[in-house]
């Protein structure tokens, strides 16, 4: 997969709610990553009030996790509309903010969530470097992600690893 310039490589594999691939850049992990890419299949959720509903659930699940949610709003068209949001999470064990930049959408079939996460560090004031990583990049993240080209959710592979 190809975003934002970096190539990503299908790096996990999940169902435990949803299936969830996760693709990482260059030799990173799901374990050390500093950039993430994330892709949720909701095959429970199929109209537009659906859509609303699992966007609704994705932010309260941020909430009730830490996350700040910094931006929510419905863009797109009126004929293919997207729920988008931004959230940050401030790791200060870790001198970290994790943002994570999520449309959700319909799909063909059902909707499909996917973020990209970007961890910022910084051991005297993440929060700052953070705020200037916004400042610079939120509107390019968010351009890319409504332009994204994903692989087609039913070619990926559905085996845990």
């Amino acid at each position: 997969v190809s975003f934002l310039g970096r190539s990503y490589a299908l790096a996990s594999f999940n169902q435990k709610a949803a299936p969830m691939w996760e693709f990482t850049s260059g030799k990173e992990t799901v374990g050390n990553w500093t950039n993430l890419l994330t892709l949720l299949e909701r095959p429970d959720a199929k109209t537009r009030q659906d859509l609303d509903r699992l966007a609704q659930g994705v932010m309260d699940h941020y909430k009730a996790n830490g996350g700040n949610v910094l931006m929510a709003r419905t863009m797109g068209t009126p004929e293919n509309p997207y729920n988008y949001m931004v959230v940050a999470f401030a790791q200060p064990g870790e001198h970290r903010i994790e943002l994570n930049f999520v449309k959700v959408a319909m799909g063909a079939k059902n909707a499909f969530v996917v973020i990209y996460g970007e961890r910022i560090h910084d051991p005297k004031d993440p929060s700052a470097k953070a705020k200037a990583f916004l400042h610079e990049r939120s509107a390019e993240i968010g351009m890319a992600l409504e332009k994204a080209v994903l692989p087609a959710i039913e070619t990926l592979p559905r085996q845990e690893f």
